[in-house]
This record gives structure tokens, C-alpha cells and sequence, in this order.
């Protein structure tokens, strides 16, 4: 329920459930775990771990790291991706940090903030390097649909080592925002896109 973001637009902040205090009535590290082993003994396979910024649970992702059998995307802003988190992806093969990225820099800082992109950018070349799995989680809007899904993003991801791309639907929380929520025309031009780009 925590993150260290303030990003336009979040659904989470304005629902409350990502707050900047110290959450209440979280589950710990070992609740996880247990929580985890059970679904592995029930044959889940894949658990998605999102947020807020999961990467502010040290403890849970540790947790997670030791279930080998289950595939743990991990939907991260990247700001906490250091050493200590790339030497555990390293070793952890399971765990499969998916990026947000909103497009280019520009793009990308204005919604999440200065800086983001070029972190991501970081985080990518670096998990490159090191042969680590990741992906991107794009959210698509009606300002950045064509550029997110263009022939030239896409392979500069791929260029960079990223083997996951995740569009996910802009939802409005605001009236001001309301523009940017993809209609009719933006989907059929992402869906069409999705197949060429497949």
C-alpha cells in the first residue's frame, strides 16, 4: 500500500490504498510466505505482485524469491532497483521485474516524475548485462498510444534485453483526466497494432 511515487493520474492514491504514512494492517513477510507455499502446494504457478511499489517489501520479495515453482512478475516503478535487488533477480530467476515506462523520457517523467525514465532505462541495461528476464508495463492514454506501440518503441525496448510488454487501459479517477482514457478509435488502433507488433 506504500509508494515513493506520486503519479498523474493514479487510481491507487485516489482510492486510498496507496497512502504516504505507514500502512496499517499489512501482512508480513511470513504471512506471505505462507501464503505462497499454499498456493504453490494448490499448483498456482504465477502470482502478479503490484502495489503501490512491491519493491518497498524487502521482506515480501525475499519470501517470494523462495518459491522457485511460481513466476512472480513484480509491477515496479524501478526506483528502488539496486544492487540488492538485481544480485536476488539474479539469482532468482522466478522473480520478473515488469518496468513502468509511459514512453520516451518526456513522456515517461511527466506522468511519473524527473528522473524515472532514466532509471528504467538504467535498470534495463543493467538486467540486460546480467541476462535477467524483464518486462515493461506500458499504461496507454490518448496522448501516448501511437508513440507506446510504434515500431521504433518497441524495438528499442527489445534493443534493450526487454522480452515483456504489458499494455494496460488508462482509467480515468478524475474528471480532468477523463481526455487521456483511450475510446473506441485509440483500442482499435492498439489492438491492430498489438497484432503487427506480435
Amino acid at each position: 500500500s506504500a509508494c515513493n511515487l506520486h503519479c498523474a493520474g493514479c487510481y491507487s492514491r485516489h482510492n486510498e490504498a496507496t497512502v504516504d504514512c505507514e500502512p496499517v494492517k499489512q501482512l508480513s513477510g511470513e504471512e506471505w510466505g505462507d501464503i505462497f507455499r499454499e498456493a504453490e502446494e494448490l499448483g498456482v504457478s504465477f502470482i502478479l505482485l503490484a502495489g503501490g511499489e512491491p519493491m518497498l517489501r524487502w521482506d515480501v520479495i525475499e519470501e517470494a524469491s523462495r518459491i522457485p515453482g511460481i513466476i512472480f512478475p513484480i509491477f515496479t516503478n524501478g526506483t528502488y532497483m539496486g544492487e540488492k535487488y538485481l544480485d536476488l533477480f539474479d539469482r532468482c530467476r522466478n522473480l520478473v521485474p515488469i518496468m513502468s515506462i509511459e514512453g520516451e523520457e518526456d513522456t515517461t517523467d511527466d506522468r511519473r516524475g524527473e528522473g524515472v525514465y532514466a532509471k528504467q532505462i538504467s535498470n534495463m541495461e543493467e538486467c540486460r548485462k546480467r541476462g535477467i528476464v524483464f518486462g515493461a508495463s506500458i499504461t496507454v492514454t490518448t496522448e501516448n498510444v501511437k508513440e507506446v506501440s510504434s515500431k521504433e518503441f518497441i524495438d528499442s525496448l527489445a534493443e534493450r534485453g526487454c522480452k515483456v510488454v504489458i499494455y494496460v487501459e488508462f482509467v480515468p479517477v478524475t474528471d480532468e483526466a477523463q481526455h487521456l482514457a483511450p475510446g473506441d478509435e485509440e483500442r482499435e488502433y492498439l489492438k491492430e497494432a498489438i497484432a503487427r507488433i506480435r
